[in-house]
């Protein structure tokens, strides 16, 4: 039987809490913390226990659906995420990076003309983090960041040791620990390869790329993989071939899609596909990766 049923079946769905919390990220017209709408997902009869913890970043599209029936519903793949995630005993919380600061998604936006970057993800990452850390279900010091494509590229840009608001995360205080573990499905690496300041881990990260991927390109993934791996560094990347952009997303999501004007070749679109084996090794190795993060 494969480890996730298929995507478009029904399965018990995690009930939700609605939360906020403050993002480190302030707006610039009044001063103030970014509040941060987000869903918080725990396991059921978990309420007098901590667990660990994972935050998830989505990408480019939001994190709901796209349905208008059903636009306050996360979206198919990230509830499933949300289901694998609990049934393993993490509390998830999924930020709304974009809502939150009034976008639906950025996918048809140019990649020059986005006003929403990777530092405004990583400090909505940070400020998930502190607000699990300050909670009394929440082990601190076993907290994983996980996202894709966009939200992937945070992850990258959350643990980059070479920023100043990470190196210094330790200094705050209280003191506190920081994400233990980073997890990318198909991100953008280029940002991160060619960092002016350079690319160290604050935490362990593991990529699941897609090898005909023509949105993000797999290639700059797999050069920063292997030059953290060659510097010693905790870095792990599985590239499965013949495997496009979105691979553990449902098979209704569209194939082509010409509205999106980054990608691999612009201004000719970019190619969504599921790959269900692909999603079912790649959550096979994500169940055994956290474990051996959060759980050992």
């Amino acid at each position: 039987m494969p480890l996730v049923r298929s995507l478009e079946k029904k399965i018990a769905a995690s009930a939700p809490q609605r939360v906020s919390f403050d993002s480190l990220d302030r707006d610039p017209a009044t001063g103030k913390s970014v509040v941060i709408q987000a869903l918080l997902f725990k396991p059921e009869g978990a309420d007098f226990r901590r667990l660990p913890a994972v935050v998830a970043m989505h990408g480019c599209g939001g994190m709901y659906s796209t349905a208008k029936s059903k636009r306050d519903t996360l979206s198919i793949r990230h509830q499933t995420m949300a289901d694998l995630l609990v049934s393993e005993g993490y509390a998830v919380l999924f930020p709304d990076s974009f809502r939150s600061r009034g976008f639906e998604e950025i996918c048809t936006v140019e990649n020059k003309k986005r006003t929403l970057t990777q530092q405004h993800r990583r400090q909505d990452a940070q400020g998930a983090l502190a607000w699990l850390q300050r909670r009394d279900d929440v082990l601190p010091e076993r907290v994983a960041v996980l996202g894709w494509s966009h939200g992937a590229s945070a992850v990258l840009a959350t643990i980059n040791a070479k920023q100043p608001a990470v190196a210094n995360w330790r200094d705050r205080e209280p003191p506190s620990p920081y994400f233990r573990a980073g997890v990318a499905f198909y991100p953008g690496c280029n940002d991160s390869l060619k960092a002016r300041g350079g690319y160290t881990l604050a935490a362990p990260i593991t990529f699941f790329i897609g090898g005909s991927d023509d949105w993000t390109a797999p290639g700059p993934c797999v050069d920063l993989a292997a030059k953290l791996s060659a510097a010693g560094e905790a870095a792990t990347i599985t590239v499965y071939p013949d495997t496009y952009h979105g691979f553990d997303g449902p098979s209704t999501q569209p194939r082509h899609r010409l509205e999106v004007p980054n990608g691999v070749n612009p201004g000719k679109g970019v190619t969504v596909a599921t790959n269900p084996a692909a999603r079912d090794d790649a959550y096979a190795k994500l169940k055994k990766y956290l474990r051996e993060h959060l759980k050992s």
